[in-house]
């Protein structure tokens, strides 16, 4: 697993974390200005101002989305961002100019220069989204997606507060200039990345209607992939719906009318999603992104739960201001959890080629929902909304709820075993890949039907949950000694994974029967080819078992190797001490030569030495490419 300071040793990551984090600052800065230049402490109407401003900025998002992606993957990347900060430093320069003359005509059109900046905001966003997994390997993403949606949040927070501060303290035209500047130093640091081969010599995508039909055709094939835009889409509108209401909350419902305290409750949410960030930045890949997208909507829903029932429970300003503001901290942490994670995944899942256009497609989606939810509080002459906002808060929570428990049934309903099974499995996972630091170097070789010998040798007690935690299709059962079979704990794991109970004599007739019929039910089965565990450099007589079951049964044997572990003679230790793990496994072995005639002890110990030769070579190409583990 990657530690973060190897993201941080990367120049072209580094330049474009800071400028995204730079230009995140320059999105938000004039948010509090905007709101001085039409007098929200004395409006009627503030949640309508709110939700105006996130309206305005955000509408270019929807209706120039899957152009933009296709920009990204047509035109340089980064050339496509420069020049996006470039005219938005332009347009923020002599913005209150364009908000004095709009407003002119009616606060209806105040907003109407965010539009403007809002379309190179919006061509600025998938070109982004693309070009970051150029930079970093694939193993990365989670947590470079944390990293930069962290730095974001820290933008964001410092952004709002000092926002803050300048509309309280100064004319709007100071923040305005303020913003300018940010799109100026972020063009500055893009300027320096120097693009991978991969990304120079990117196949281009095509103009027209055609290329866009394209991407759309992927989103049609793959349900996956569309399961994630929706996701998306309910986080977006309706975290835009809370973060509308949070300044009436603040000014009616916790009694605080004051710039400051509006944004600074905006901080809170910032600073919910920082320490989401670092949560994962912790984790990693070490926890599978489609569970972390579902408990972490689970998580926003039970958030903006306790902020409704702090608007509408009978208890004092101080008390509700103080539950609302840990409300809105726990959710930013699990909005951090969905987006970095659906992030990634897209990322991971979507080509190169095509990742432009299937971003601009979900900016597309993505602010549909939310200029959905905004333009329904802003547009229509609502009479004393700001009285519903308990109410508002209250469908956010049931919908954030019901998408939750959709992922959690498309999950379980595409899950091979029963739930605890699973349950046990993706926990095993986790533990395995943040307190073991697995990896697994290349392609798991384990075919997905059929019975299947997995080999190896034994290096350390925790090799068992290492080999399951590798296999990504299938739970591998194992022989074991019965006296660990016996035991009311990890006896009850055992039997739950289907391991087969043998006896140390190797005479247990009994066992090789229940082994055999394991495999001729196609279940798969893992196998230490020498029995038990040796001290390191001293190499054990291996056992014939695994032969003679493979020849017996026709399952086909796969080869794997583990390394990185710490030796330990007792059982027990070895789960509590940190390892670097790492496992690999071989192509299936090929013993076609040895099942034309009945199996003899020759033939038993042929295949048993093919088996020991395979993998002992995959020792050799794990020390060699990992760098010793």
């Amino acid at each position: 697993m990657q530690s973060p300071a190897n993201l941080l040793r990367n120049r072209g990551f580094m330049l474009l974390w800071a400028a995204y984090g730079i230009s995140a600052m320059g999105d938000h800065i004039s948010e509090m200005a905007l709101l001085k230049t039409q007098n929200a402490l004395n409006a009627p109407n503030l949640t309508q101002l709110q939700a105006m401003i996130t309206f305005m900025f955000m509408l270019p998002f929807f209706v120039l989305g899957p152009f933009n992606g296709l920009l990204a993957d047509r035109l340089p990347r980064r050339g496509i961002m420069i020049f996006a900060d470039l005219v938005r430093a332009v347009l923020m320069f002599n913005f209150g100019a364009m908000i004095f003359c709009c407003s002119g005509l009616g606060q209806a059109w105040a907003f109407t220069p965010l539009l403007v900046v809002g379309v190179f905001a919006a061509v600025f966003s998938p070109a982004r989204s693309a070009l970051l997994p150029t930079l970093i390997r694939e193993d990365q993403l989670i947590r470079a997606n944390a990293m930069t949606g962290g730095l974001g949040v820290i933008a964001t927070m410092v952004a709002v507060l000092i926002g803050g501060y300048l509309a309280q303290h100064y004319a709007p035209a100071v923040s305005f200039h303020i913003d300018a500047g940010t799109f100026v130093a972020s063009a500055v640091l893009l300027s320096f990345i120097r693009l991978p081969a991969a990304e120079l010599k990117r196949r281009r995508a095509g103009a027209g209607w055609s290329a866009l039909k394209e991407a759309v055709n992927y989103v049609r094939e793959h349900r996956r992939v569309a399961q994630l835009i929706f996701v998306a889409v309910v986080v977006w509108s309706c975290g835009a719906l809370v973060r509308s209401t949070i300044p009436t909350i603040v000014r009616d419902v916790f009694d605080r009318p004051d710039y400051l305290e509006m944004s600074g409750f905006q901080a809170r949410l910032g600073l919910g999603m920082l320490l989401g960030a670092l949560i994962l930045t912790l984790f990693g890949d070490a926890l599978r992104s489609e569970i972390a997208i579902t408990w972490s909507l689970a998580g926003i829903g039970l958030a903006i739960g306790i902020l409704a029932l702090s608007v509408s429970a009978p208890v004092s300003s101080t008390v509700a201001y103080h539950v609302g503001g840990l409300a809105i901290i726990l959710s930013g942490v699990f909005a951090t959890g969905v987006m970095a994670s659906y992030q990634a995944l897209m990322q991971r899942i979507v080509p190169n080629r095509l990742r432009g256009r299937l971003f601009g497609l979900t900016d597309l989606a993505t602010m549909a929902g939310l200029l959905l939810a905004t333009g329904s509080l802003g547009i229509p002459p609502w009479r004393d909304v700001d009285r519903w906002v308990g109410w508002i808060l209250l469908a956010v929570t049931l919908a954030v709820l019901a998408t939750a428990a959709g992922s959690l049934g498309i999950r379980l309903g595409g899950a091979r075993e029963r739930f605890w099974v699973t349950f046990w499995w993706h926990v095993n996972e986790f533990y395995c890949k943040w307190w073991f630091r697995l990896r697994r170097v290349g392609p798991c070789t384990v075919p997905a039907s059929g019975p299947v010998i997995v080999v190896c040798r034994h290096t350390c007690s925790i090799d068992p949950l290492l080999l399951i935690a590798s296999i990504p299709h299938r739970i591998l059962g194992f022989m074991v000694a019965r006296e660990y079979y016996d035991l009311p704990l990890a006896g009850r794991l055992m039997k739950m994974i289907e391991c087969v109970p043998v006896n140390r004599d190797g005479q247990d007739t009994a066992g090789t029967k229940a082994a055999l019929r394991h495999l001729k039910a196609g279940k798969p089965l893992g196998i230490f080819i020498e029995g038990r565990i040796a001290e390191p450099g001293r190499l054990l007589d291996p056992k014939e078992g695994a032969a003679m079951l493979a020849l017996h049964t026709g399952a086909a044997v796969v080869p794997a190797c583990i390394i990185g572990t710490r030796y330990d003679p007792g059982v027990c230790r070895p789960f509590f001490r940190h390892h670097r793990a790492c496992v690999r496994f071989g192509k299936p072995l090929d013993l076609t030569p040895f099942s034309q005639a009945r199996p003899t002890r020759e033939t038993y110990g042929q295949v048993t030495a093919l088996m020991v030769e395979a993998i002992d070579a995959l020792r050799g190409q794990s020390d060699h490419g990992a760098g010793g583990g």
